[in-house]
């Protein structure tokens, strides 16, 4: 299987409840660190399509600026309706880099849009 790792921050451009945007291959990703975990969803928001890149961590999730939803920062799902995922990609730090790869990880209700 092919490396498909891509650098998209250093370590310590993040701190504790940090959220940016980033691009890998692509694809836009808000990158974000809740304590000493740092996760990777889709940039924008099921809902409505708020930039999460903009949101704040709170108490374990990411919280969409446009509407309030709440993502588990853990799973990327909905904090009250979990069939609602965000896009996912795994993370890992390596030599001092914050590296996403951008192949999705498979939700079990991913790809569903949930009703305005």
């Amino acid at each position: 299987m092919a490396d498909h790792w891509c650098a998209v921050a250093r370590v310590g451009q993040l701190r504790p409840g940090d959220v940016i945007a980033v691009v890998a291959e692509g694809q836009e990703i808000a990158l974000g660190r809740d304590g000493d975990r740092y996760f990777a969803f889709q940039r924008r928001c099921a809902h409505r399509r708020g930039d999460l890149a903009e949101g704040i961590i709170a108490r374990g999730h990411l919280v969409c600026p446009q509407h309030g939803w709440r993502f588990s920062t853990a799973t990327g799902c909905h904090d009250e309706a979990s069939e609602y995922c965000l896009v996912s990609y795994n993370v890992r730090v390596a030599d001092g880099q914050i590296e996403v790869d951008p192949r999705p990880v498979p939700h079990p209700e991913q790809g569903r849009e949930p009703s305005a």
